[in-house]
């Protein structure tokens, strides 16, 4: 069984509030874009085997795909095994969701292969437990994101926009942008999700680009000004509109069409190596 695990990136990203259990109430406005991950299954006896090109650098227990398949096996009583053979694309820390994607397609994937028989409803209560980004990849289409990511609601979309990702080399850790959130004494503009839904609904790109807000670019963007340039390049090249994804670093640029965003890569290619233009997946 052959699956493609897309990339997302975070149109809108607003950030709610602290819950006294430490997790974030998050409100976003996320879609799948082109540019994925290739995961093979194949059954086996009773081992979990994870073969991952380029190599994985964390431990097995650690990875996401392997702990899908774990969990998928404790929640159901399987007693089967599998072969999990992940070829990466999608850098990883990234705020594209590699891990969440690859782990997601690992519980609709193995659900199938090993006959669980479980609804996608009860595949994501599993895929909160991995991570609060996996439950958008079980369904993987364009939604509103609630809560802490277990919340997600489908939304009408006219058709596929096209953008330019690009991912600069810039460390990240995600639990450390939610501490520099948690201490901003004031935030300063949030995302209008309404008119962000509204834009998709219509298809218009130059209403998207207008649309687009990230509150975490308030705490990274000051600390790495190698994003700011980037989104800021990407402006000056004609892009509708930029803006951070997720916790970061990647940046996408909304474009009209794929022409211009190949056009727009060429021009920011000098600030990212990892760049790509890729279409919306509805």
């Amino acid at each position: 069984m052959e699956i493609e695990c897309h990339a997302k990136v975070n149109l809108t990203l607003d950030v709610l509030g602290r819950r006294p259990d430490g997790y974030h109430e998050i409100r976003s406005v996320m879609v799948p874009v082109s540019l994925h991950d290739r995961l093979v299954l194949e059954p086996a006896e009773e081992e979990i085997v994870l073969e991952s090109r380029p190599p994985a650098t964390d431990r097995l227990e650690e990875n996401l795909a392997y702990r899908a398949a774990a969990l998928l096996r404790e929640a159901t009583g399987c007693s089967r095994g599998a072969v999990i053979r992940l070829q990466k694309t999608i850098p990883v820390a990234a705020g594209l969701a590699g891990g969440s994607t690859d782990a997601a397609g690992v519980l609709t994937g193995l659900n199938r292969l090993w006959g669980t028989g479980l609804s996608d409803g009860e595949l994501a209560d599993l895929a909160i437990r991995l991570g609060s980004d996996v439950p958008f990849f079980i369904w993987s289409r364009p939604a509103r994101v609630e809560g802490i990511g277990e919340r997600v609601t489908p939304l009408p979309v006219a058709g596929p926009l096209w953008m330019v990702v690009a991912t600069p080399d810039v460390p990240k850790s995600t639990g450390q942008v939610y501490r520099w959130f948690d201490e901003l004494a004031d935030v300063g503009p949030r995302p209008d999700a309404g008119a962000m839904e509204a834009a998709l609904a219509r298809g218009d790109a130059a209403a998207v680009g207008r649309a687009l807000c990230n509150v975490f670019e308030q705490v990274m963007l000051p600390r790495h000004p190698e994003i700011a340039r980037l989104k800021e390049a990407m402006l000056a090249a004609g892009a509708l509109g930029a803006v951070m994804s997720g916790a970061g670093p990647s940046v996408l640029g909304v474009v009209p069409d794929r022409e211009a965003g190949g056009r727009l890569l060429e021009r920011i290619r000098p600030l990212s190596r990892d760049a790509w233009v890729v279409r919306t997946l509805v």
